[in-house]
Order: C-alpha cells, then sequence, then structure tokens
C-alpha cells in the first residue's frame, strides 16, 4: 500500500474545473503523464453530468480525473 493519497483541486482560474489526482498519479506539472484519456460519455450510454475525463498513464493505470461544470 501507498502513502500517497488522492487530491482533489479545484482550478485557481476557473471554478467550473477540478481535477482528482490517484495515489499513482506522479504529481502536478509532469509533462508527458497523460498517455490515453477516455471521455466518461463515450463508456456510458446516455449519460447525462458534468463532462469528466480519465486520465490514463502509459500502463494504462487511472491517474486522474479532471471534471468540467
Amino acid at each position: 500500500m501507498t502513502d500517497k493519497k488522492m487530491n482533489f483541486e479545484v482550478s485557481k482560474y476557473d471554478s467550473e474545473i477540478a481535477y482528482l489526482s490517484f495515489p499513482a498519479h506522479p504529481g502536478k506539472g509532469k509533462k508527458g503523464i497523460v498517455m490515453k484519456q477516455k471521455e466518461l460519455s463515450s463508456l456510458i450510454e446516455g449519460y447525462k453530468g458534468p463532462e469528466v475525463y480519465l486520465d490514463f498513464d502509459e500502463n494504462g493505470e487511472l491517474i486522474g480525473m479532471e471534471i468540467l461544470l
């Protein structure tokens, strides 16, 4: 088990944008860490809700979620 924690941060520039980092996320500001991004609405037919983007690393592990209201 890792001692890293989840982190939820609302953008300081736009209060309708937030990011949830999971323990496997290597840290804010690291370039090239998101190798694949999938929109939640493309996975769930008829999804109605905020835009949610799932971020995956090079190993296919979910490392974060971007939420747009």
